[in-house]
């Protein structure tokens, strides 16, 4: 170890380091000071002055520690085709990555570097969010000779592998391209649940927003209402109606707006088995992802892209936790918005066999779950809420026992969808078998995903589901789960049975 060519990075990725922790701060360390944040707003007088002393503090702290973390960083590439990284300030780590883990050789370049020609090279480790290494600063000639270098060596790791494989049929294709316009892009924002987590994050500052906004604006509306427009009646609803329009309006242009900065000028190629994609706004980032590393394709249809008929695929690659926020946008390929024309194009690359007719997925012969499981969930899940707000009224509440019904026809309703969306579809193609698994309620999701690649499976039953002969089936793939409830219990056994055969006798690699 003593005859490691440790390097350093770029004195320009310093900036690097001062943007990165400063959106680390802002997602993590905001959320963790807020309640020290509405006491400070309620509390605290003269507020602007220890504002101002806070933010001081703060750009100053963010300064001082990326500055030292900058000068312990160090980054080595081994003879053991190893990437070594010392870095940290008050805890010190190193971080030792083989090139044989590593899944993607990614290339950004920040808003920030472009005058300097200098990008961001990541390295993405299969399966953790944690464990990726990123060389800031370089430049974009030698990101390009290590994605080629650690990729030339996990070519040649894998030859073996590769000669048990079929043969490769995407060899000699031509390189085939989908873009996006920035128009479409918007439409993300518009089908995107990023408005709603933007209206969700002002939840614990309601009440101080709310305390304000009938300061500085309601009372001015509720006068100009009654002034102007000569509305007298309900002056004080009509404002806060207002108020309530605009915060809306504001969180869907800040949802269109997070799209087009992640999505911008949004540009995929599909040659020889591999992906590459590039777009972004402050950030164009080139991601490349391999076909055979894609562990399921995910393709989703909320109501407001079934309303623009518009749907929303993602290559899925392996990851430790889940479906959490961060493992799934580092190791997924997300193609924000797509026609159903683009999503035809984009399964033939996948998955070749699955042929998609204009009825969107209806070609294909989806088996239901059983009767059971919308007979417990009307239960449950609708006639008991609505008797509870029947009961209420009847007891004198102050509305109509009349809602209970309404509760009632809205809830059934929902829940018989929901029992409606499960499917289950297995085929096979040139020998290989594959499932798509379909779930939903007035949004749909469809995740197809070859058998192979399926990590564990389980089948649960409770007492009354046993009486029945049925079971809630289980299928773990190393980039989430795919569950199916309420199918006959014999179903289940020759389906875990014949996935376990197909996972054990394969040889191919499932990442």
């Amino acid at each position: 170890m003593d005859n490691l060519k440790w390097q350093r990075v770029s004195s320009w990725s310093l900036v690097y380091f001062i943007v990165h922790f400063a959106f680390r701060f802002v997602k993590d360390g905001v959320f963790n000071l807020l309640p020290i944040m509405v006491v400070f707003v309620t509390q605290v007088e003269n507020k602007w002055f220890w504002g101002q002393v806070a933010l001081a503090v703060a750009i100053i702290s963010l300064l001082i520690y990326s500055f030292f973390y900058y000068i312990n960083f160090r980054f080595c590439i081994t003879d053991e085709h190893e990437i070594l990284l010392n870095k940290g300030v008050f805890k010190k780590e190193r971080l030792t990555l083989n090139f044989l883990r590593v899944q993607n050789v990614n290339i950004a370049e920040p808003f920030y570097f472009k005058p300097l020609g200098l990008v961001n090279c990541i390295f993405d480790a299969a399966g953790s969010t944690s464990q990726e290494a990123v060389l800031p600063g370089v430049t974009s000639l030698y990101a390009e000779q290590m994605r080629e270098r650690v990729l030339a060596y996990k070519e040649t790791q894998q030859q073996t592998a590769a000669k048990q494989q079929p043969e490769d049929t995407h060899t000699n294709e031509p390189q085939q391209c989908l873009v996006l316009s920035n128009k479409e892009v918007a439409k993300f924002g518009l089908m995107s649940n990023m408005a709603i987590l933007a209206l969700a994050a002002l939840a614990p500052f309601m009440n101080v927003v709310l305390e304000f906004l009938e300061k500085a604006v309601i009372n001015r509306l509720e006068s100009f209402y009654q002034q102007e427009v000569g509305v007298l009646v309900d002056a004080a609803a009509l404002a806060v109606f207002s108020i309530l329009v605009l915060v809306v309006l504001v969180a869907v242009l800040l949802s269109v707006l997070m799209s087009l900065i992640r999505f911008y000028n949004f540009q995929l190629y599909f040659q020889a088995g591999k992906f590459k994609r590039i777009a972004g706004l402050l950030e164009r980032h080139q991601l490349s992802v391999s076909l055979d590393k894609v562990q399921s394709l995910l393709i989703k249809q909320n109501l407001i892209a079934r309303l623009l008929k518009r749907y929303t695929v993602q290559c899925l690659q392996a990851t430790s936790g889940g479906f959490s926020a961060g493992a799934k946008s580092k190791q997924s390929l997300v193609m924000p918005v797509l026609s159903l024309e683009q999503v035809k194009q984009v399964c033939q690359w996948v998955h070749p066999w699955l042929n998609l007719t204009s009825d969107d997925f209806k070609a294909l012969n989806f088996k239901g779950v059983e009767k059971a499981l919308l007979i417990k969930n009307l239960c449950f899940y609708a006639l008991l809420p609505s008797a509870l707000i029947a009961f209420m009224g009847y007891a004198g509440q102050g509305y109509s026992p009349l809602y209970g019904l309404l509760c009632a026809v809205l809830l059934s309703s929902l829940v018989y969808l929901s029992y409606r969306r499960y499917g289950y579809y297995f085929y096979q193609y040139q020998g290989r078998y594959y499932a798509v698994f379909r779930s939903g309620m007035i949004s749909v999701h469809y995740r197809v995903f070859e058998l192979y690649k399926v990590q564990s499976t389980r089948a649960v039953s409770t007492y009354f589901m046993r009486k029945s002969g049925l079971k809630s089936l289980s299928i773990q793939l190393a980039a989430g789960t795919a569950t199916m409830p309420y199918i006959k219990a014999e179903q289940a056994d020759e389906i875990i049975d014949f996935i376990l055969c197909q996972a054990e006798s394969d040889q191919r690699s499932w990442m």
